[in-house]
């Protein structure tokens, strides 16, 4: 008997717990992860991306307990990029074995569907972010190349990760020269998902829903999150759901972005501080899930 499809108008309630640029420090080294049905880590895991310290991830990630692990790579991710892996034999096994761990799924620059409730939702991750300075990083490409770069992503995404984040939206940074990518946010205007996780931008750390319905006239609506959890004891918690906003988070419409870094500062910024981990309730709807 062919199942029913649910009405357009149900929704599944999903908390996603973001985090991002962790630096090598595991939960309980500053931050600790809060429960959720979806933990996203949009990358920065390592300071080198040496074997220890990718060691040191996996094994975390491997007992974080979460119905779905995302994991994307991040510029400070050096063994994990192909160019730099091939030099360091147990940096590519550890490479292999992030890919291939079942508790975990690993995306560079691909999606995935995953199952969720009995709910698919697709999912686009990269770990890819502009070029800014002279030294060069893991994953990183001239601005020449970001619309075609970018291009990948399904029109049907649902939730977008990448490292960075797009121009003019929580890409605040006193390390990089320039923030955000432009041509990723002209991405994030076609694709139109209902959540962006980012981070890469530590001082950009926080969320926002772009409200896209002026698009044709360049003109976009923007709510910033007030942080709950700042300065207590609180989760750093981004409601999205009716129950808060007054409607569920509109696919095709809003989409809600979050900068989920950890490390509060940029390097060489002062003393090592640490944000909470972003926890986002969001009502995803069936045209997101199928």
């Amino acid at each position: 008997m062919e199942s029913k499809r649910p009405g357009a108008s149900e929704t599944q309630k999903v908390r996603i717990v973001c985090i991002s640029d962790t630096h090598n420090a595991a939960p309980g080294e500053g931050y600790s992860l809060p429960k959720g049905d979806i933990l996203i880590h949009a990358g920065d895991l390592t300071n080198n991306g040496q074997p220890s310290e990718l060691k040191k991830a996996l094994t975390w990630l491997r007992e974080a307990r979460y119905d779905v692990k995302i994991v994307v790579a991040g510029n400070h991710d050096l063994s994990l990029d192909e160019q730099y892996a091939n030099q360091r034999d147990e940096a590519t096994e550890l490479r292999r074995a992030l890919r291939e761990d079942g508790g975990i799924v690993y995306l560079e620059h691909e999606s995935v569907t995953v199952n969720l409730k009995g709910r698919e939702i697709s999912i686009f991750g990269s770990p890819f972010s502009i070029a800014a300075g002279e030294k060069q990083w893991a994953f990183q490409y001239p601005a020449s190349q970001a619309e075609s770069l970018w291009s990948a992503i399904p029109s049907d995404t649902a939730i977008l990760i990448t490292h960075t984040p797009p121009i003019g939206h929580l890409d605040a940074s006193e390390h990089w020269i320039r923030g955000g990518c432009p041509a990723l946010l002209g991405a994030l205007l076609r694709t139109k998902p209902l959540l962006h996780v980012c981070g890469h931008c530590h001082e950009g750390r926080g969320g926002r829903v772009i409200r896209w319905k002026d698009e044709a006239e360049g003109k976009h609506g923007v709510s910033d999150w007030r942080d709950p959890g700042a300065g207590n004891k609180k989760q750093s918690l981004f409601d999205l759901t009716k129950s808060r906003v007054g409607h569920a988070l509109r696919a095709g419409e809003e989409t809600a972005v979050v900068n989920a870094s950890i490390m509060a500062k940029s390097y060489g910024r002062g003393a090592k501080a640490f944000n909470k981990p972003v926890v986002v309730d969001v009502e995803l709807p069936v045209s997101a899930l199928s």
